[in-house]
Parts: C-alpha cells; structure tokens; sequence
C-alpha cells in the first residue's frame, strides 16, 4: 500500500510538472491541477487493483 501511495504522490508530482508547462503556453493555472489529477491516477489505473 506504501509502495502505490509513493507512486500516486509522484505520479501527481511529475503530472504538476507537465501541467506547468502547459500553464507557461496559456491554459491557465488549472492545467496544474488537471496535470497533478491526471499524474496521480494514470499510474494507479495502469497497475491495476493490489493483489498478486
């Protein structure tokens, strides 16, 4: 559970990131938030429920 919480809050880090740079060519500071959404939720949906 530990491991999918340090993904989300980098996924989410990373996702910021992008969302900064596309704030920079205009869409505004809600581009932050969507890419921060976005960056948390990929890599969780990606990986799929916890089990083995």
């Amino acid at each position: 559970m530990a491991k999918r919480v340090m993904v989300a809050v980098v996924g989410a880090g990373l996702g910021s990131l992008a969302g900064l740079l596309i704030s920079f060519l205009g869409a505004g500071n809600a581009a932050l938030w969507i890419g921060a959404l976005v960056g948390a939720a990929v890599p969780l949906a990606v990986l799929g429920p916890p089990g083995h």
